[in-house]
Order: C-alpha cells, then structure tokens, then sequence
C-alpha cells in the first residue's frame, strides 16, 4: 500500500514522470524486501522568488521487523526522485549485507 502526500501540486507531467519511477524502483525494492507492510511518500515543494521550484521528498518503507527511510532534496524533480530511490535500495542492502569479516 502506498501512501502518497502533497501530491496535489504537481504538474501532470511530474506525476507522470513519478508513477514510471515509482514502477520502476519498487519492482527493484520488492525483489529485496519480500515482505513490505507498507510505504509512504511525502513531497514538499518550495518556491524561491516564484522563480524555481525545489523539490524535498522523504520515503519511507515499512516492513515486519524494521522501518527504512531516505530524504532529498532538488530543483530537479525527477533528479529528486532518483536521489531517495537509490538511498532506499543502499539502506536495505546495507541491512542485509553480510560481509566476508562477519562470516568468520
């Protein structure tokens, strides 16, 4: 189950491009973290002089035993998205990493 918030701001062009990364990522996220109770994503958007827009996006993924979550922020959206994707996938490899020193 995803949970989106503050959506509404955003073009149709930005939920576009959010619904393909979306897809694109949780196919990877899923394969690593078989059992997800749920997820959530929350967008802010800031305007400087009403000039640009930054972009901050905080993820966060409930599973059974742990929570994992990762935040960016950008001018870019879609730039923004990768960001907190990425720092997902590092967050729950690096939980379930073990290394060759941890085996010994």
């Amino acid at each position: 189950m995803l949970q989106t918030i503050g959506f509404g701001v955003l073009e149709e062009r930005d939920k576009k491009d959010f619904e393909k990364l979306f897809n694109e990522y949780s196919v990877k996220i899923q394969r690593k973290l078989k059992n997800i109770s749920s997820s959530a994503i929350h967008l802010k958007e800031y305007e400087k002089d009403g000039l640009r827009k930054k972009f901050s996006v905080h993820a966060r993924i409930v599973a059974p035993t742990i929570i994992f979550e990762a935040d960016a922020a950008n001018w870019d959206f879609k730039r923004t998205l990768h960001k907190v994707f990425n720092k997902l996938e590092q967050e729950i490899e690096h939980k379930f990493h073990v290394s060759d020193e941890h085996k010994r």
